[in-house]
């Protein structure tokens, strides 16, 4: 059972953090070869991490809005 509290938020907003860093530290080439190889798995890792966050935090809102309209069809989402 995973809850959305404000430790889970906190370490979505960390991980991005971490991964912006990384980002920039492979872009700076002042590294070795085998340091951003380290790095760049480092960054896959956390990648990963937030998809499975993001993709967990999306079904609960496709849930909450069946929901709440019995059952909402995202193309109702659309401006026609």
């Amino acid at each position: 059972k995973k809850h959305m509290t404000k430790e889970n938020l906190f370490n979505f907003e960390e991980s991005m953090e971490k991964l912006e860093e990384i980002v920039k530290s492979l872009e700076s080439e002042n590294q070795s070869l085998e340091k951003n190889i380290q790095l760049f798995e480092e960054g896959l890792t956390i990648s990963k991490e937030l998809k499975t966050h993001l993709d967990s935090a999306e079904k609960k809102i496709e849930i909450l809005s069946k929901d709440i309209d019995g059952n909402l069809s995202l193309d109702e989402f659309k401006e026609e």
